[in-house]
This record gives C-alpha cells, sequence and structure tokens, in this order.
C-alpha cells in the first residue's frame, strides 16, 4: 500500500516570507546597528559632504592596508525574508577602490563580495553609483546576519583615496526561493544491521553542568597538557600550548573532580594515562621549560606574548631562537636543545601512574563496579618532539610506542584486569601511516622507520603487535584503536554557502571509498581517506572485536550553521560505521548552534528520548544535499535522520522495505530554528513524502516500528 503524506515543516519558510525591508543607514545607522570595532585609519558614519540625495549624511572611509568598518546590530535579521542589499558607493576624488563587502553573524563570515564588480558603472569619482547584493545568486537563502564589514582587499592600498557610502537596505523579497529537486531516500531494517554504541556521543572538556544536562555519555580527561598531569601534586604542564609552564591546578579542576562529576552526570570517563615518563616535580629548579636565563634570548616569552602583562614571567621563552642574538650554544637550528628536563620534571614510570589508579579505586571501585572504566595510553604520542620537546626533544618510532603500550598497558591490566585500554592515540592523517621520526624527514608516508618494519603503516603495524603480543592472561594490552581525526579541507569560521559545501563534502572522508580529498591529503599518493572502513580493514582478523574510536574531532565552530548540521551527520556516521566511541573537541558552548548537532540524538522530544538500538540501512539518491542515517529499535521505533546540506529547499521520497503502521513524529532544527517538535501524522504503508526539508537543516523522522504491529500477539500471515 502507497500512502503519500505532506509535510511542511514548523522552521521559518523561506519562501513564505512577508518581512519588510530593513533599513541598515539612513544618515545614521538603524535598526540597532551601531559600529563594532572598526579600524580604518580614517573613517565617519557622520559625514557631511558628499552625500547621496539633497542633504544629511553619509559613511566615509580611508580604505588603506587592509583597513575597514565593521558595524553590527543587536538583533538577528532573516536572510530568507530579503532579496538583496543595496548600497550607493561614491568614489571621492579616485577611481576603482579595492574594496570587499563581508556579510556576518557574530564573528563567523556568510559571504563575501567585490564591490566593485558589484556595483552598476562601478566606483567612480564623484559620483554615487549602486551596489546590489543578490542574495538568490549568492545562495544565501538561509540563515540569518547580524552586521558586515566593508574593507580593503589589496594589502599594498596605502594611497587609496577615500570612499563614501550611502543608503544601506535589505529589500524586502519579491520572488520566492526556488524548491530543489526532490531527493529519494530507501530505507531496510534488514541489512547494515550494526549496533549503535551508546559511547559515540562523547566531548572533551566543557562545562560538567551542561555537560549532564545535554546528556553526553562519555567524557575525556584529554589533551596536551594530561600528558604531564601529576597525580599526586594535582599540577600539570601547559607544554607548547603556553610556554612549558607547571601550573598547579586546583582541586575543582583536578582528574578526580573530574571522575566524579562524570559519574555523577550518568557518563563514563576516558581518562588519558601519561606514558611520556615525565611529570611535573614541585621541587623543579625553575618550573618553565626554557628559561631565558639559562638558556638566552628567544623569539617570544610569556610577557612579551602577553602584551607586557604584569601576571606574566618574562624568563618563560618559547624554545625558538637566532643564533644572531643567541651565542649561548644552546640555539641551534632556530630552537633550543640541550636544556634540562629536570627544569620542569621529575622521571616516573608505569608503576607511578598504577598507583594512580589504585587512588581511583579506592574513590570509585575497580572498572567492573562502577569506577573508571576506560583509560586512554596518553595523548597523541607522535607529536611528543614538537608539543613536549622541552621533556622529550627526539622524534616519537614505532618501537618507541609500541614499547610504552606494553610498559603502560600491562600495568593497568594488572591494576584493574576488566579496564579497557585505548591506543596509540594518533594526532592525524599522518600518524596512521608513519611515526614522528619519518615525519621529522618529511615522510607522511613510508620513510626509514616504516621501511625498517615491513612498509607497515603504523596504526596497521601497532594493532599486529596488540594481537600477537598479547599478555600471560590472555588479555590484550590494547582493546580500542584510539585515533583523532580532523577535516583538513577546513572553511574555518567561513559558513558561506561555499564554505558549508566544502565542510559537509569533507565528511565523506570517513568513509566514501572513492571520495577524494579536497585537502592536502586528496594531492598526495593516498588521496582517499575512507578513514573508518580502512581502519577496521587494519584490525587483524585475529582480533577482530578490537573496537575504533575517534576521540577527537571537530566538523566547524560552534555556531555555523554548516557546522549543527554535520555534527548531527558525523554522529550519524559513526554510528552506521560502528564506532566504538567518540568524543568531541571540545564540548559546544551552551545553547549553541552545534548542540544541536547532539541535542537530535540525546534529547530530540526534550522529554528525555535517544536515538538508541541498531543502525540500519538507509540511501540517498543525492548524499551531497540529504543524507540519511536510520536507527532500529526494535518492537519500539524507526528513526530516520535525514540533513538537507543545500542552500535550499528539497522535498523527500521516503521507501520503508518494511511497511510501518501508527503515529509518526518529526523533530528538527535548522540554520533559524532551535531543535523541536514538528507536525506528525499517521502511516499506513511504505511511503512517505516530505515536502520542504528547510535548507541546511537535520530532521528526525520517528516511525512505529514494523515489529510493534504485531505486539499484541498476532502473527502475521
Amino acid at each position: 500500500m502507497r500512502v503519500v503524506l505532506f509535510l511542511i515543516l514548523g522552521f521559518v519558510a523561506a519562501n513564505a516570507s512577508h518581512a519588510a525591508s530593513l533599513t541598515i543607514y539612513d544618515n545614521t545607522l538603524q535598526n540597532g546597528f551601531a559600529d563594532n570595532y572598526s579600524w580604518a585609519v580614517s573613517y565617519s558614519f557622520s559625514n557631511t559632504s558628499p552625500v547621496h540625495g539633497a542633504s544629511g549624511n553619509s559613511i566615509s572611509m580611508k580604505p588603506d592596508n587592509w583597513g575597514g568598518i565593521r558595524v553590527k546590530s543587536t538583533s538577528l535579521f532573516a536572510l530568507p525574508n530579503y532579496q538583496n542589499l543595496t548600497f550607493w558607493v561614491n568614489g571621492g576624488s579616485g577611481n576603482g577602490q579595492l574594496l570587499t563587502l563581508v556579510l556576518t553573524r557574530g564573528g563567523v563570515t556568510l559571504g563575501s563580495f567585490d564591490i566593485g564588480s558589484n556595483t552598476s558603472g562601478g566606483i567612480v569619482a564623484n559620483t554615487w553609483h549602486q551596489t546590489t547584493i543578490d542574495f538568490n545568486a549568492a545562495h544565501l537563502t538561509y540563515g540569518a546576519f547580524d552586521g558586515f564589514t566593508l574593507q580593503s582587499n589589496n594589502s599594498n592600498s596605502a594611497t587609496q583615496p577615500m570612499v563614501y557610502f550611502d543608503d544601506f537596505v535589505c529589500n524586502q523579497r519579491g520572488t520566492a526561493i526556488a524548491t530543489g529537486a526532490t531527493v529519494t531516500v530507501g530505507v531496510d531494517t534488514s541489512i547494515e544491521v550494526r549496533a549503535i554504541n551508546p559511547l559515540i556521543f562523547g566531548v572533551s572538556a566543557g562545562v560538567a553542568a551542561r555537560n549532564q544536562q545535554m546528556g553526553y555519555t562519555l567524557q575525556r580527561w584529554g589533551g596536551n597538557s594530561v600528558t604531564r598531569y601529576n597525580w599526586q601534586a594535582v599540577s600539570h604542564n601547559s607544554a607548547n600550548d603556553w610556554f612549558f609552564l607547571n601550573y598547579g591546578a586546583s582541586q575543582t579542576d583536578s582528574a578526580d573532580t573530574f571522575i566524579s562529576a562524570t559519574h555523577n552526570a550518568g557518563a563514563q570517563a576516558l581518562l588519558t594515562i601519561p606514558t611520556i615518563g615525565w611529570t611535573p616535580d614541585s621541587a623543579a629548579k625553575v618550573g618553565w621549560g626554557y628559561s631565558v636565563a639559562k638558556y638566552g634570548a628567544q623569539h617570544a616569552t610569556e610577557y612579551t606574548q602577553s602584551g607586557g602583562q604584569s601576571w606574566a614571567n618574562a624568563d618563560a621563552g618559547n624554545g625558538e631562537c637566532d643564533t644572531g642574538s643567541n651565542s649561548t650554544g644552546y640555539c641551534v637550528g632556530n630552537h633550543i636543545v640541550g636544556n634540562d628536563p629536570l627544569d620542569t620534571s621529575k622521571a616516573v614510570d608505569a608503576n607511578y601512574e598504577a598507583q594512580w589508579i589504585a587512588h581511583l579505586q579506592s574513590l570509585f571501585g575497580t572498572a567492573a563496579n562502577g569506577g573508571v572504566k576506560y583509560y586512554a595510553l596518553d595523548n597523541e604520542p607522535m607529536l611528543w618532539n614538537s608539543t613536549h620537546r622541552d621533556v622529550h626533544p627526539a622524534a616519537p618510532t614505532y618501537d618507541e610506542i609500541w614499547q610504552k603500550a606494553q610498559q603502560y598497558g600491562a600495568a593497568i591490566k594488572a591494576q584493574d584486569p576488566t579496564a579497557i585500554v585505548t591506543g596509540p592515540v594518533t594526532w592525524g592523517w599522518c600518524d596512521v601511516w608513519s611515526s614522528a621520526a619519518d615525519s621529522a624527514l618529511g615522510n607522511c608516508y613510508g620513510g626509514p622507520d616504516q621501511n625498517a618494519h615491513g612498509g607497515t603503516p603504523f596504526a596497521q603495524w601497532y594493532l599486529q603487535q596488540v594481537c600477537t603480543h598479547p599478555l600471560a592472561s590472555g588479555k590484550r594490552l590494547v582493546d580500542v584503536l584510539d585515533l583523532h581525526y580532523y577535516p583538513q579541507a577546513d572553511p574555518g569560521e567561513d559558513d558561506t554557502p561555499t564554505g558549508a559545501a566544502v565542510r559537509l563534502r569533507s565528511l565523506k572522508e570517513l568513509y566514501n571509498p572513492t571520495w577524494v580529498s579536497e585537502s592536502w591529503i586528496g594531492g598526495t599518493a593516498q588521496p582517499i581517506p575512507n578513514f573508518i572502513p580502512r581502519m577496521r580493514s587494519w584490525i587483524p582478523a585475529a582480533c577482530a572485536d578490537i573496537g575504533i574510536a575517534i576521540t577527537e574531532y571537530n566538523w566547524g565552530p560552534d555556531d555555523t550553521d554548516s557546522g549543527a548540521v554535520a555534527q548531527a551527520e558525523a554522529l550519524g556516521i559513526f554510528a552506521r560505521e560502528g564506532v566504538s566511541m567518540a568524543a568531541r573537541w571540545v564540548a559546544p558552548a551552551a545553547n549553541s548552534k552545534a548542540e544541536r548537532g547532539f541535542q537530535i540524538f540525546l534529547n530530540y522530544d526534550g522529554a528525555g528520548s535517544k536515538v538508541s538500538g541498531n543502525s540500519v540501512h538507509a540511501l540517498s539518491s543525492n548524499i551531497d544535499q540529504v543524507g540519511s542515517y536510520a536507527f532500529r529499535l526494535p518492537g519500539q521505533r524507526l528513526m530516520i535522520l535525514l540533513t538537507n546540506k543545500d542552500s535550499v529547499a528539497h522535498p523527500i521520497n521516503l521507501t520503508l522495505q518494511q511497511p510501518a503502521s501508527g503515529a509518526w513524529k518529526l523533530y528538527g532544527f535548522d540554520s533559524l530554528n532551535a531543535l523541536a517538535a514538528q507536525p506528525g501524522g499517521i502511516v499506513n504503508g511504505t511511503s512517505l513524502s516530505l515536502s520542504a526539508l528547510t535548507a541546511m537543516s537535520a530532521s528526525l523522522l520517528v516511525l512505529p516500528d514494523s515489529d510493534s504491529i504485531f505486539a499484541n500477539g498476532f502473527e502475521s500471515h
């Protein structure tokens, strides 16, 4: 039976707005817009001549050396309400000034436009010409803005003449935003069935109270500083993040407090166990890695980096130097070498960390009895020669990292046999392939260290060692392959339609066997990441139950529209691909857009309902426009995540291989609206049609499970 249901989402419909035009500047800034730290060498918002019209004021700006003006409103304005932005520009005493308008929301770039090419007649001396920024042509048909920047786009423009602007207006939309093509999604609950591990909904850091409210299932104690965490003194070293300084942490920042808060929130803790062999010493000679007094002049100190703040240390250097100003003999190749690790730290071993676990057991119990269950073997050890070079200047090798796994993995398992150990905690793409020793020679793939290990990629070789070197008890030293992965084609704070498309396409690096990365990876000998399936293929058949963890990732700044959709899609990918645990770096800010990507899984109805059960087959006819992920809780419900990654709405034709019968519900968020319930309906068959799946949105369709039809004991015939 085919039942067609038409859905109009409860989001702000882009093609149904009747908002009036928005005046931004007419003699003065209006509608909450105000100067927002403009930096042009000379500018005014009350210039009296020339002006566009008979009288009044205009904006003047001297566009020198990237100089610009920035305005921001106290309100957000929905882009779908407006057809375009128009204003008038006058070249003053010059012609053709090189200028850019950047449309923004907070610090996020939504669109960047060359003013001259968008001005009818160009920028002309002593003449007013109108500039038009067409929102449709720029695909700015979703989201909201609160300001813009007018700026020189030529760093050599020190002599550009003063330029004038007037009458900024966002004009009321007069034509409807076109709807995109229909996308077909097929769902089959009988194939590609894989249990969802709830630990994929994890984060690092964040505010404990908010983490508990969000219901994150895993909280990771990680980052560079924990590589040198002294559990007895409750101190750490900031490493190259901030001048290699020892810090005494407050008890509120201690691992004990972190674990207590995590357990109180009903989450699991993933605790990083230092394996570097050094920890901050309370009797340290200096307390920072590179003393200027001891090792000579350096490129920067904490004092100079802070701009001369009174609290900053003028003796704490960054370890970088020039022989022209540093003749101590410690300055070699622009780095301080031969420094004394004892300046900050003392040597420790695996037994020291086992004592820490014993301490934790005394507070929280063993892994089998409610204590810490998950331990990671340090943080990105293949970067020690950079991040912790003051105590570990040598580039780590295959053998060193495996030796650390043997020493510390065995110590953890001896102290708590039921604990789960993760490793090797890679930092990114290159160190799944080769060691830091190879990378130091410029090798992301291959190199002497890899060649000495049969040419086998590092992560694959590491897994082979785990599989072939069990403990005497038969337990493995490492239970989960722990990896970090960030999209390399990262548009940063850019949330323009082009930048958003790059961000969302880059998710295919996680799973697509034919996708060539749009980053630098695409130009290398391994242009197709296919990251999770590739890592799974490297797990030896004899150890097939080794899990895969992605304990650092991030697919966009907290308040980007595309970053919110990417976060939801990343979790869908982790569920579908069978990831054992995952932790975003870092937890999204409270009430940010990125939080919505978690909420649609952890509390989609506002009443605590979660996505759970099994991931099952879902296939979109156009994954670059609409992503599809299906999850089934047998006997209860079928949940289908639909991510519209496009700048226009798309109708959806949904086909179910197994029929559904009963009430369905829909929840979703888009660029203008937080997660909320949408109108529902009744399904009785194998087909649904959803009209107006809004641009840049994520929606969760919740259907009755097919097994629930027979929950009353009747059988199908």
